[in-house]
């Protein structure tokens, strides 16, 4: 993990995938897997094997085959709530899929529902949801009639169904979903921006230039990227990575 050549994501998701074969071994029993995680000596490692285990287990839960109790109808924030605070950013960050089984694909709701987590996990739960709204096949499920529209107008339009104080959630879970798949390629996260309201504007530059930065391991590549966007925005992208 000390290997220098390797950018923080690429750490991470390494780590993500153990976490998801540690839960298959440990037949989803849920406490079983997050304890074998916390022995990997590392914090990025446990954190990254955490999200593997919690994903399996909301897969386990989209298709009826968690153990029963973990996820309650009543309530929808389980297991997510109950689980010791340090496991809660990983498993509200992969919660969304469970809450859209719950609410019958209505953003609206699920982002409602969001604001009943525990205080500090209620922009990550958010967060959650807006990982979906630039994902093309989430989209389809979530604006029906939206096929063949632009993605970053129906997504932008999801965004606007979240409580108004929290759309800037929703737009960081977009791009960080974007960013995800394109990597270094802006074409579309440009775009997506370019729709953000002015408010939103700057926030959205930084959050690429975090992105971006757990992407490389030169830094001289972000800067490279960043500097493609025009003034303000530039340099809210530096600012973002750190730079």
């Amino acid at each position: 993990e000390s290997d220098p050549s390797y950018s923080s994501k690429f750490k991470f998701y390494c780590y993500h995938g153990v976490g998801h074969g540690v839960m298959m071994a440990m037949a989803y029993d849920l406490p079983k897997a997050l304890t074998t995680c916390d022995s990997l000596s590392t914090s990025v490692g446990a954190d990254g094997c955490w999200q593997g285990v919690f994903m399996e287990n909301v897969n386990a839960g989209m298709k009826g085959e968690a153990r029963k109790g973990v996820f309650q109808k009543e309530n929808p924030m389980a297991p997510c709530s109950v689980v010791a605070e340090k496991y809660r950013h990983e498993c509200f960050i992969n919660h969304a899929g469970w809450l859209m089984g719950i609410f019958h694909n209505d953003v609206k709701s699920a982002a409602a529902s969001c604001l009943k987590a525990p205080k500090g996990s209620i922009s990550v739960c958010l967060q959650s949801i807006g990982l979906m709204v630039t994902n093309p096949s989430w989209q389809t499920s979530l604006a029906p009639g939206s096929e063949g529209k632009p993605f970053d107008e129906t997504a932008w339009k999801l965004c606007r169904q979240f409580p108004s104080s929290y759309q800037e959630d929703c737009m960081m879970g977009a791009i960080d979903n974007i960013l995800n798949f394109d990597e270094l390629d802006l074409t579309r996260v440009s775009r997506f921006c370019g729709g953000a309201d002015e408010t939103l504007k700057t926030i959205c530059y930084q959050r690429i230039g975090m992105d971006l930065r757990a992407q490389v391991t030169d830094p001289a590549a972000v800067v490279q990227k960043c500097k493609t966007f025009k003034g303000a925005f530039s340099k809210a992208c530096l600012a973002g990575a750190g730079l």
